[in-house]
Order: structure tokens, then sequence, then C-alpha cells
């Protein structure tokens, strides 16, 4: 009788030892297969991924992006000019809307006017830094412009994609760094930049946090690649190139 009373302890245990095993493989299952969201992304606020293997792709923004001018000349040397080169030979399609000094109401209407008659797997928005060198422009107003091209991207089929940008390395590098910024009439010294690069860090920070249903390419560092402290040069733009292919790939 023992025995058997052992021997009916230990098959309890391993019973218990199963079912605790399958529950543990059951969520980490769920996890992988994405319905508990992306998972590599910086925040519990991603949505999981409608396309995984994007093969038609829109890139949206300002100067970071832009491939022409206002005149419309060419600018060769940022880094969707670079995905173009290497990723349409492999059958996809990198469109470009961008245009260097515009805000993110100029790129939600852009965005909005191009998908009105284009259909996209993936759109990577890219944009924010003239709003927060503008003083005139809140912080909400241009986190507002974000959700509502995230709300568009996904209502139109698409995963949106915001790239949060370079590291901002402030006076410990070059990127952010005032005494390398150019003055303008209304600044007239390189320290009346500091407020304009803190509100930058902040947009930084807050949109992981405060945009619902959006992916993020996060915050990568182009080892100080840069002139004006502003903008990458041509070996910070295939920095930004290798990541954006990465989440790519990897999404």
């Amino acid at each position: 009788m023992e025995k058997n009373s052992k021997l009916y302890i230990y098959s309890l245990i391993g019973l218990s030892v199963l079912a605790v095993g399958g529950l543990a493989a059951f969520f980490v299952f769920r996890k992988k297969d994405g319905s508990t969201g992306t998972g590599s992304q910086p925040t519990n606020n991603s949505s999981g991924i409608k396309n995984p293997n994007p093969k038609k792709i829109l890139i949206v923004g300002d100067s970071q992006v832009a491939i022409q001018n206002a005149e419309g000349g060419k600018i060769t040397y940022t880094y969707p000019n670079i995905l173009k080169r290497e990723l349409e030979p492999q059958g996809y399609i990198i469109d470009v809307v961008a245009l260097g000094g515009k805000t993110t109401d100029w790129i939600k209407q852009n965005l909005e006017n191009k998908l009105k008659t284009n259909k996209y797997d993936r759109i990577y928005v890219h944009g924010g830094g003239n709003d927060v060198n503008n003083a005139s422009i809140p912080l909400t107003k241009t986190i507002g412009n974000f959700q509502y091209m995230t709300d568009l991207i996904r209502q139109s089929g698409a995963d949106p994609f915001i790239v949060l940008g370079y590291k901002i390395e402030g006076t410990e590098g070059r990127f952010g760094n005032y005494n390398i910024m150019g003055l303008t009439r209304y600044l007239t010294k390189k320290e009346d930049w500091i407020p304009y690069i803190e509100k930058r860090k902040e947009l930084q920070r807050r949109l992981p946090n405060e945009i619902s249903n959006g992916n993020f390419v996060p915050v990568y560092d182009l080892q100080q690649q840069t002139s004006d402290g502003f903008h990458p040069n041509g070996e910070g733009h295939k920095i930004v190139a290798r990541k954006i292919t990465e989440s790519i790939m990897s999404n």
C-alpha cells in the first residue's frame, strides 16, 4: 500500500511538471507567433506585422530622406538612394516622398495624397526635425501628426514604421552638438540651440511611448558622421541604410 501511495504521488508530480511546461511552451509560442506583438519593438504599443515580407515600400520625410530638392535636382547620397540601388534589383520597390525643410504637417498631407493612388506593404516615416526646430510647433502637435500618419498607414493595409533617428550625442560627440551648429537670425549664439536640442530628445523619447499601433526603428549610433550636427554625411547614410535594411529583412 505504501509503495502504491508513493507511486501515486510521483505520478501527480510528473503530471504537474508536464502541465506547467505545456503552459510555458504555449506562451512562448504565442510570442514568437506574433499574436502578442512584434516582440523586437521597444514599446508595448507596437502592433503585429501584417506584411512580413514587404516588397513595395514607401519612405516619407524631410531632408533626412530626400532624394531631390525643391527644384527637382537630384540628391544622391541619402539612404533611400542606397536602398534603391541595393534592393530594387532584388525585386523591391522603394518610393520616396520627401523634401528638405518640411514639417510633419507637410509630410502628413503628402502621405495622404500618395496613398490615394498607391498601395504599399510598408511605410517608413522619418521626420520631425523641422518641427522641433520651430518654437511655434508644440510637441503635442508633432506627436499627433505621427499618430494620424500611423493610423492612415494601417487603414491603407501597410505596416507603419517610425524611424526614431540618430543618437543625440550633444557636446560629447557631434550630433546635437551646438558648438558645430550654424547660427541664424533667430539664433545668434551657439547656446541658443540648447532648448531645441532638448526638445528633439524629448520627441525621440515620447514617440515610442505615446504612439499606438506603430512599429519603430530604434535609435541608432551614426558614429559622429556629420558636419553640421543635424544631418548624416555619406558615411552616416550608409549606416542608416543598413539599419533600415535589417528592419525590412527581420520583420
